[in-house]
């Protein structure tokens, strides 16, 4: 956590087509304007202009569910300006506003200054077997998974380039503390307080449950062999690019520190939003 900062001015990103999360926008909107608080509007999905984010800017708020959220950080890493969200979507894990109380907290924020956090991402490298290499970066996880056939994955895993252990499993999930609610911890996988430089290795439904969720330090570098013979296997990032492989294909991953800034409302924190999503349950004297 780092010390308050002011919000001079914002970028308003808003899902297209989502009439409560767009009536939102356009309040908060009609707030800032009457401050005198400079603002942008973005239209997603949409083109997202050169200049969008001008310098200086100190909030990105998106309106909209996770998966508008993760699109909106993914395209705005390099920015290192801090992202909040207002949720408008089923689950809601990472936006912490309401549109209910949008306005009010913003205007607490202008007035007394912006707490951030900043998260980790992951660096993934998709080394083809014809010499193709494919690369990017991930806020919530990496996932390689079977398709439609129901066969198992045959994966060789090496750590540090070291070979490690040989997996069938219907797949493999890598992800970010920001991610491990999602797939991750839907396939067993640790939640990890988002604050971490830690990132998690789980196996999909593992044959004979031959292998244990792993936590790993963001400097180690984890690799996963496509072996032969190869099924419908699939590169999925952030549940929002996919791409097939094949055999003899290499993903290998790694940390990136600090890379995503999330706005910190201090509306609700992050174990208070996973009793609130049903992650775990308050007991008789908790509550």
């Amino acid at each position: 956590m780092s010390g308050k900062h002011a919000v001079p001015s914002l970028v308003l990103v808003v899902k297209k087509g989502n009439s409560r999360a767009e009536a939102t926008c356009a309040e908060t909107a009609r707030m800032l304007a009457g401050r005198g608080v400079p603002f942008s509007l973005i239209y997603h999905p949409g083109e997202y202009p050169d200049g969008a984010v001008p310098p200086g800017t100190g909030l990105i708020l998106v309106f909209g569910g996770d998966g508008t959220f993760i699109s909106v950080a993914r395209k705005y890493l390099d920015m290192g300006v801090p992202l909040g969200g207002v949720n408008f979507g089923r689950v809601g894990f990472l936006n912490e506003l309401s549109p209910g109380n949008c306005t009010a907290v913003l205007e607490k924020v202008l007035d007394n200054g912006l707490s951030t956090e900043k998260r980790m991402s992951l660096r993934y490298a998709l080394l083809r077997g014809n010499g193709e290499r494919v690369q990017g970066e991930a806020v919530n996880d990496v996932v390689l998974t079977r398709g439609q056939l129901a066969r198992l994955c045959n994966l060789c895993l090496s750590v540090n380039g070291r070979p490690f252990v040989s997996l069938r499993s219907d797949g493999l999930i890598f992800s970010t503390p920001t991610g491990s609610s999602g797939y991750s911890g839907s396939a067993g996988g640790p939640l990890m307080a988002p604050d971490l430089n830690t990132y998690a290795v789980t196996a999909i439904c593992p044959y004979l449950n031959s292998f244990h969720p792993l936590a790993l330090g963001p400097e180690t570098l984890f690799s996963a062999y496509v072996g032969e013979p190869s099924p419908d296997i699939y590169l999925t990032v952030d549940g929002q690019e996919s791409l097939p492989l094949a055999g003899g294909d290499v993903l290998e991953v790694r940390g990136l520190r600090e890379r995503l800034i999330m706005a910190d409302f201090g509306v609700a924190g992050y174990f208070d939003r996973l009793l609130q999503r049903g992650f775990a349950s308050a007991g008789p004297d908790t509550e």
